[in-house]
Parts: C-alpha cells; sequence; structure tokens
C-alpha cells in the first residue's frame, strides 16, 4: 500500500506539472458531480473459486461479485454503496463393501460429506479522486464493510463390529452409525482501504481498472456448534471455537482477522437527467 501510494504521489506530482500539452487529453466520458456508475469488482481469489470448482462434480463456487452503486457528489469525491453475496458447496456421498469373514459375508458402507458456507456483505463507502484532467483516474478511498458469514457442515457414516450376546451366547454382527452436524453463524463488521486505477473506455461511459484492498474483520459470535449422535444413538451437543479442542456448553468468543485482495472492475456511468 505504501509503495502504491509513493506511485500515486510522483504520478499526480509529474501529471499536474508537465505542460506538454495546451489542450486537454480526451479519453472517455468523465464523471462529474451529480452523475452515477454502477460497479462489478470480482476479486483474484473469487476468479480462482470459480475456476478451480468448474466442470467439478464435487464442488461448486458460486454468487456476486462485489456491486457498488456509486454517487459522484463533486468531480472529485464518490460515495459508494456496495453489495456482496457469496459461497461454496462441497458434497461426497460413497458406498464401499467390506468382507466380514465367511460367517458375515460382505457389507455394505457409507460415507456422505456435505459443506456449505455463505458471505454476504454490505459495504457504504467512499473514495477521492486526485484529478479529473489525468489520462489515468487514480483514488483512494474507506469501505466499513458488515455482513454475515455462515457455514453448515455434515458428516455421516457406518460401520460393522462383532459383538457376544451373553444371554445366547452366540456372536452377531451390528451396525453402528455415526452423524456429527456443525452449525456456524457469525455477525461480522470491520474496516477498510483501498487504492485505485481505472482508465475510461474510448467514447463510452465505461471504465475498466483495478483496486488493491486492506480489510480488518471482526467476528462477534465465532463458535461452531456441534450436534453429534454417536454409535449409541445418543446426542451431544457442544460448542468450539476452532483454537483449541475443547467442548463448551456455553461460549461466548470473538475473533479478528485482515485480508487483502485485487478486485477488477468495470464501472458503467449514467445520470438522472
Amino acid at each position: 500500500m505504501a509503495l502504491c501510494m509513493a506511485f500515486v504521489g510522483l504520478a499526480q506530482a509529474q501529471l499536474s506539472q508537465g505542460q506538454t500539452y495546451s489542450t486537454k487529453i480526451v479519453t472517455g466520458n468523465r464523471p462529474g458531480a451529480g452523475d452515477w456508475g454502477l460497479y462489478f469488482g470480482p476479486s483474484y481469489s473469487e476468479i480462482i473459486d470459480l475456476v478451480e470448482t468448474m466442470g467439478s462434480q464435487t464442488e461448486k463456487a458460486f454468487g456476486l461479485p462485489l456491486i457498488n452503486l456509486k454517487y459522484y457528489a463533486g468531480d472529485r469525491a464518490e460515495i459508494r454503496m456496495g453489495i456482496q453475496y457469496n459461497g461454496h458447496n462441497s458434497k461426497t456421498d460413497g458406498t464401499y463393501t467390506q468382507e466380514y469373514g465367511e460367517d458375515y459375508g460382505n457389507r455394505e458402507l457409507y460415507s456422505n460429506y456435505h459443506y456449505g458456507s455463505r458471505r454476504f456483505r454490505v459495504s457504504p463507502g467512499f473514495a477521492y479522486h486526485f484529478s479529473p484532467k489525468n489520462v489515468l483516474d487514480v483514488y483512494v478511498g474507506a469501505t466499513l464493510p458488515i455482513g454475515v458469514d455462515a457455514m453448515n457442515q455434515v458428516d455421516e457414516s457406518n460401520y460393522y463390529q462383532e459383538i457376544f450376546n451373553p444371554e445366547t451366547e452366540e456372536y452377531s454382527l451390528k451396525q453402528y452409525e455415526m452423524k456429527d452436524n456443525q452449525k456456524y453463524s457469525s455477525f461480522v463488521m470491520g474496516v477498510g482501504a483501498f487504492i485505485g486505477l481505472q482508465a475510461f473506455v474510448a467514447d463510452l461511459p465505461l471504465s475498466l481498472g483495478f483496486e488493491y484492498g486492506l480489510t480488518g474483520m471482526m467476528r462477534t459470535n465465532d463458535k461452531v456448534f456441534h450436534e453429534v449422535t454417536d454409535y449409541e444413538g445418543e446426542i451431544q451437543a457442544y460448542y468450539t471455537n476452532g483454537l483449541d479442542e475443547f467442548q463448551y456448553d456455553e461460549l461466548s468468543n470473538k475473533s479478528r482477522y485482515m485480508g487483502s485482495d485485487i478486485r477488477f472492475t468495470i464501472t458503467y456511468y449514467f445520470n438522472n437527467k
């Protein structure tokens, strides 16, 4: 971020001080005070996730990229409101046959795993554009993302075990089933900063560019609820925090994390006149 800011300062100084041309270079329709913009910003990590799960029978990434509705309060001041929703699904259902000797023959075993995650964000923010006269539009800004993270994971399996009945004095093969159902739902909020660069396309009301952002987030309810059905059919319920192996009857946990990403942006501009 420091390197990007140094580059912006250097570029701004060179462009504003240069007097090579006496006429203004026009490379598209620049927005001004009172104009609006509709912004689509898929991130590098979101694109990689989509590409890696494309064509997979067991995994699927989905959702909308960051979409911003932007309003230019001035030629350099921009107010934006963003919304984002995405998720990831994973599903593996399998069966196989295992031999349990001549007395019991073969038995069919299964192992089923289902995983789903969801993320929803609303991100109000603002941006400051350094100069409406430069060929490339350089800007910085900040956002206040808030939203919800959710997860649900189900792991089911069975197995057989030989048991002895003391009343009949006979051995038999008994099937046992186990199920672990995990749920997670947390309210998140944070603050982010970004720097962007965009170029306007010919005489069209379009711009293409990229943004680099750094975001710090806090989860206010960072815990996983487990509902486990053991091999005897009894149900146990407890919480975990992902940091240790303890099982809690009640748990209150907050966590903080930071992340960065690069977004590739395309914006369509319009006004209501």
